[in-house]
This record gives C-alpha cells, sequence and structure tokens, in this order.
C-alpha cells in the first residue's frame, strides 16, 4: 500500500545512544512520517497522532540508553509509538467520543477512495486495526509486527487476514453504508 518503514543507519544510532544531539535529530527527522502515520492509523485523529508521536520521541530519548540493539530500531520505536498512542487513546476516551465531530466534517472529493479506505481501516477493531496498519501500511515483516505487537507471528497473519476479509466486505460496491440499514 504504502513504502517500507525507514531503518536508520546503525552508526547514527549508536551516536544518539552516546548523548549526540544532532544524531537524535537525524533519527526523528528519519522516523518521524512512519511514527505519525502509525499513531494515526491507530488514534484516527491527526492533533492526537501529533501528540502521540511527540510522545513518543519524548519516550525514545529518555530510554535510548537502554536500547540494546536485540531488535531493529524501527521496531523498538514503534513499539514506543504504540504504547504512547494506546496511552492518547484512553485518555481520549475519557475525554469525549474519539472521532465523531472530525468526522463528521469530512467531504468526499476527489480523494472519495481514499477517504473510504481509510474510514473502513478506522472501524476496524484495534486487534485487527494494528497488525493490518503495520503489514500494509507500513511495510514491517510479519516478524517485526508479532514482536512489536507481543503476540505470536501466526496470530499476527491471522488477523491480518481477518482485517483484509473485513476491508474487503466494507468496501465491496454490494455493501451498503451503516447508516442506510434498517
Amino acid at each position: 500500500m504504502e513504502a517500507e518503514v525507514h531503518e536508520p543507519d546503525p552508526t547514527v544510532v549508536a551516536a544518539a545512544r552516546r548523548g549526540d544531539a544532532a544524531a537524535f535529530e537525524e533519527l526523528v527527522r528519519g522516523c518521524q512520517a512512519d511514527v505519525w502515520r502509525l499513531c494515526l492509523h491507530l488514534l484516527r485523529d491527526p492533533g492526537l497522532a501529533d501528540d502521540a508521536t511527540q510522545d513518543a520521541f519524548v519516550r525514545a530519548f529518555r530510554f535510548l540508553p537502554r536500547f540494546r540493539g536485540d531488535a531493529r530500531f524501527s521496531t523498538w520505536l514503534l513499539s514506543i509509538a504504540r504504547n504512547c498512542a494506546v496511552d492518547e487513546l484512553r485518555r481520549a476516551k475519557r475525554r469525549a467520543r474519539l472521532l465523531e465531530g472530525e468526522r463528521a466534517e469530512e467531504v468526499r472529493g476527489d480523494h472519495g477512495r481514499r477517504l473510504e479506505v481509510r474510514e473502513a481501516l478506522a472501524a476496524l477493531p484495534l486487534d485487527l486495526r494494528e497488525p493490518v496498519v503495520l503489514i500494509d501500511v507500513l511495510g514491517l515483516a510479519y516478524r517485526d509486527a508479532a514482536q512489536l505487537l507481543e503476540v505470536a507471528e501466526g496470530t499476527v497473519k491471522s488477523r491480518v487476514h481477518r482485517a483484509r476479509e473485513a476491508l474487503a466486505a466494507a468496501l465491496s460496491p454490494d455493501a451498503v453504508p451503516e447508516e442506510e440499514v434498517t
């Protein structure tokens, strides 16, 4: 669906771990779009995605010296971003309904089909939305997605399969929009 996740140069990661601010800034510039896209797909709100992305980089900066390199840096960072997004989602649910106001303001235009796909993706339960975003939108390998989600690789494959089936059904020309169902 879209490009693969950016994997930074290990020497830049090592420099950032040693406290090199310029190296950390390079990591942020290289990974920010991927982190934001993940947060956006999980939270379904650009403002909340901005907040979660910022939180993720603050946490990454704080915990970077603890990064051992057991996983790819992008997997480690996206795991932090996922946790920040889940925290933000919890806060948003306590404050108000997450997206009703913004969704009503969106207008179908030239981006109609893309909007339909985003809406169908947003309608998936979180346990199906997370793996399909990681695999199909961010381009992670199943192994990396499983590690990030802390589940078995087979579980990720199963959830992606179920998510794709649900998306295909929702995007089918024969699908009836929810508001038309009586």
